[in-house]
């Protein structure tokens, strides 16, 4: 294919066809530095983050705080390391799972430092392609790399000195760049940037919590709080207490999520698709006003300048609109999760933006909100290491009148394809009033017409191109403003002196708080990371926490804000996939208690009314009684291929032959926690975890679409066999404990042996194993590690199968088949 289509190209070219441009040097400049993405800047951007005084400050590392600038060359200095960070690659950064057995992450750590423990000197290639390398003569460069850094607030996580794409490219990284796709794929190494692991661990989930992410995908964060919840609570749990609830409102970032998270294989999942300003209200039993949730994680869709380092389309597409559009979304999914949290409880709100519109007034206008039910937690104290900003307690508001896109649509009519349109039209809608006698009227359309569409000759002309340097003669606010104005952007000190045009966008709970606020809001506590404090991205954190119910007033005022921002908040309308299930939002809470009990179930869209299975009518559900949830387009046409299906209890004639031939306990095995889909007749059997059951059988996903929960327990057989169900791997470390049937205990050279992925003879293992594997019949068995049976951490447990002949297959992955022997080597102290 790739030849072909080389060679098509270049006949192509013989015959006359337009070759591409030869690369343009000026567009480039003197940018030469393998580690910068551009050479230029934003002059708008610059201008905007100078005026909000994000330059004041500078790190003292003596006294391991921020000190203010005392001079205008200070501030200068501090502006140029934040832009020239902001323009310079990313470094590659990872962590290993906390849920990774003790003695294997100690010898991942040793390995790491084989690879990269110590300086060492690569060859660098400049960014950009090698035809522009080739056309700008640029050369590469020999480099000496900084050993490996030990990210001291996160842990067991690391730093490199290195981007992922030197190291996926650098030929003397090869084995270390191998080392950490074998790593990944078994789940015991996660490939993420430093800032982005912060939230998780700010929030500090414990075991036994219940735990939800309402803007989930891609699923690095939520992978580090599972890898929390997936350990037992109590030495002598079978299966994880605990649960994460992961939602995304985008149905394809939602599967995206699953294929992600598949690696940590933890029962304690909850995947759901809901547009998370409505995910449905889950109430406490305490307060059956609040929700139940201990740990709400808010990492909403932000404008994203903090990644800059990863996404240098940033400094082509920033303005300063984008944050008011995104600021109501935030602060209505800020609003729910501030419900959805129980008291005593935190919620953590993030953004990878540096725009105080985005993050210190969505955190003021929810402390205002709620009326000291929620207070700001300052957790520097216990993130050693981290260098974090104080939040900012005051800030401008600075927009522009008119975006880029909208300039550009304005200048597209000045062009004379459109006059000519426009002129077409006059003269048709002038006969046209004529004839109806409305010539009088048709005067003045035309008029009001001419004065809407009329283009200012200044408009966007008068504004510094985002391309100019820019570079403050001082630092004095009257000369920082100035320097925004040339830029485009208007300040406004209070909400009445916005135009009305703009008063869609521009809310007031854009605008700093009162002095009065101020103190009491301690937005002090809400933490900042800019890029050259740490070497990494922008990024801001801010940790709540629910100290008592809310009163009845808050809660009205919390309601009557989310019906607010319902109204004024536009969601793009997705053209490639369905569109989420939305609950509707909750009715205004009552006053007294009194009413509040009454409020047991919140209300759901009128399509999923169906009372939630109960313990009385559980065993009674069958596919055809339980409603199916299928995701709609945007037309509202049903998709069965991407919509999910409700989970429902199984039947006993499924049951009842897998316990005989399995020989499942009928002591510990319960039938309850595995689950099908409303779909027929299921081919998989999910393991539910107990808290995980709670949920559903409260209802939960009537209210919502679950995408998927739990792990494989069973799969569907083919018909030879005795029984049309075998164990999967997925979750075999949850069902081999039960069972007391076609089990093999081996010792460690037997189990070193199932291994592999070819059929293996059974006369290549020890006569004992081998005797006991020829007395079953045709079908799947399970072989463990002697002493290992009831680890479900370490997994110690592989499916195999049993052929006709004298033979048996490994029914497990390959990628987990290296996990499993890198896991066999360190525990059993393996070279």
């Amino acid at each position: 294919m790739g030849r072909n289509w080389k060679r098509n190209q270049k006949n192509k070219y013989n015959r006359g066809g337009k070759k591409p441009k030869p690369a343009d040097p000026s567009k480039y400049g003197e940018h030469k530095d393998p580690y910068k993405l551009i050479s230029g800047g934003n002059y708008k951007l610059e201008a905007y983050y100078a005026y909000q005084d994000i330059h004041q400050q500078v790190f003292d590392s003596q006294s391991n705080d921020f000190l203010e600038c005392r001079s205008d060359e200070q501030k200068e200095e501090e502006r140029v390391k934040w832009l020239e960070s902001m323009k310079s690659i990313l470094p590659a950064s990872f962590r290993i799972g906390r849920d990774v057995d003790v003695v294997l992450r100690d010898r991942l750590k040793k390995e790491l430092e084989s690879y990269v423990g110590k300086k060492m000197e690569i060859e660098v290639t400049p960014k950009g392609g090698e035809r522009r390398n080739r056309e700008l003569d640029l050369k590469s460069e020999f480099k000496m790399i900084a050993p490996a850094k030990n990210v001291t607030f996160i842990p067991h996580a690391y730093q490199l000195n290195l981007d992922r794409q030197t190291i996926r490219r650098n030929p003397s990284l090869n084995p270390f760049h191998e080392w950490l796709k074998v790593q990944t794929e078994a789940g015991f190494i996660t490939r993420q940037e430093t800032v982005s692991m912060i939230p998780p661990v700010v929030l500090n989930p414990e075991r036994h919590h219940t735990v939800l992410d309402m803007c989930a995908a891609p699923g690095s964060k939520t992978s580090q709080l599972l890898e929390v919840l997936n350990l037992p609570a109590n030495p002598n749990d079978k299966e994880p207490t605990g649960v994460v609830v992961a939602n995304d409102s985008d149905n394809k970032r939602a599967y995206m999520l699953v294929h992600q998270l598949r690696r940590i294989n933890s029962p304690a999942l909850f995947v759901t698709n809901c547009d998370a300003q409505f995910f449905p209200l889950i109430r406490s039993k305490e307060h059956p006003s609040e929700g139940a949730f201990d740990r709400v994680l808010c990492d909403v869709p932000c404008s994203g300048d903090g990644t800059s380092r990863k996404n240098p389309g940033v400094w082509k597409t920033w303005n300063a609109l984008n944050a008011f559009g995104l600021h109501a979304l935030q602060l209505s999914i800020a609003l729910k999760g501030a419900s959805l949290t129980r008291v005593g409880g935190y919620v953590c709100y993030s953004t990878c933006s540096m725009n105080p519109i985005e993050n210190e007034s969505v955190v003021a206008e929810l402390l205002r909100a709620s009326e000291g039910s929620l207070e700001l937690v300052d957790k520097r104290c216990d993130l050693p290491g981290l260098i974090a900003r104080p939040g900012m307690s005051t800030w401008k508001v600075l927009s522009e009148d008119k975006s880029r896109r909208e300039l550009k649509d304005k200048m597209k009519k000045k062009n004379s394809k459109m006059q000519a349109r426009r002129r077409e039209w006059e003269v048709k809608n002038k006969k046209e009033n004529e004839v109806t006698g409305d010539s009088e009227q048709a005067g003045v359309d035309n008029e009001d017409m001419e004065d809407a569409e009329k283009v200012s000759d200044t408009d966007g002309e008068s504004r510094v191109p985002i391309t100019s340097a820019y570079k403050p003669t001082s630092y004095d606010s009257v000369e920082l403003k100035k320097m925004a104005k040339m830029a485009g952007l208007n300040e406004y000190t209070s909400f009445d002196e916005v135009p009305i045009a703009l008063q869609k966008r521009i809310r007031k709970s854009c605008f700093p708080p009162t002095d009065e606020e101020t103190a009491s809001f301690n937005l002090k506590h809400c933490m900042r990371i800019l890029p050259q404090d740490m070497n990494t991205g922008g990024f801001f954190v801010a940790l709540l926490k629910k100290v008592a119910p809310m009163s009845s007033r808050a809660r009205k005022a919390f309601q009557q804000l989310e019906n607010d921002l319902e109204e004024k908040t536009e969601l793009p309308e997705r053209e490639d996939g369905p569109k989420p299930k939305r609950a509707k939002v909750e009715q205004v809470a009552v006053a007294n208690e009194n009413d509040a009990k009454d409020c047991q179930e919140v209300s759901a869209t009128s399509d999923c009314n169906q009372p939630p299975l109960n313990s009385e009518n559980r065993s009674s559900a069958t596919p055809g009684n339980v409603k199916k949830h299928y995701l709609s387009d945007k037309d509202g046409n049903k998709h069965p291929s991407l919509g999910r299906d409700d989970f429902i209890p199984l039947s006993k004639e499924i049951f009842e032959p897998l316990k005989e031939y399995y020989g499942l306990s009928s002591d510990s095995f319960d039938a309850n926690q595995y689950m099908g889909r409303a779909c027929g007749d299921s081919k998989v059997l999910y393991f539910i975890t107990k808290t995980i059951r709670k949920l559903i059988d409260d209802g939960l996903q009537t209210r919502l679409t679950v995408v998927t929960s739990g792990v494989k327990g069973f799969v569907r057989n083919n018909k030879e066999c005795d029984v049309g169900f075998r164990v999967s791997q997925e979750g075999v470390h949850f069902v081999a404990p039960h069972m007391t049937k076609r089990k093999v205990g081996v010792d460690l050279e037997d189990f070193e042996k199932c291994l592999q992925t070819e059929t293996i003879l059974l006369e290549t293992f020890s006569d004992e194993f081998a005797s006991e594997v020829r007395s079953l019949s045709m079908g799947s068995f399970v072989v463990y590690l002697n002493g290992f049976e009831d680890d479900y951490i370490k997994k110690f447990v592989v499916v195999m199968w049993r052929c006709r002949g004298d033979a048996v297959n490994c029914l497990v992955n390959k990628a987990e088949l290296n996990g499993m022997k890198s896991k066999v080597r360190s525990v059993m102290g393996k070279a």
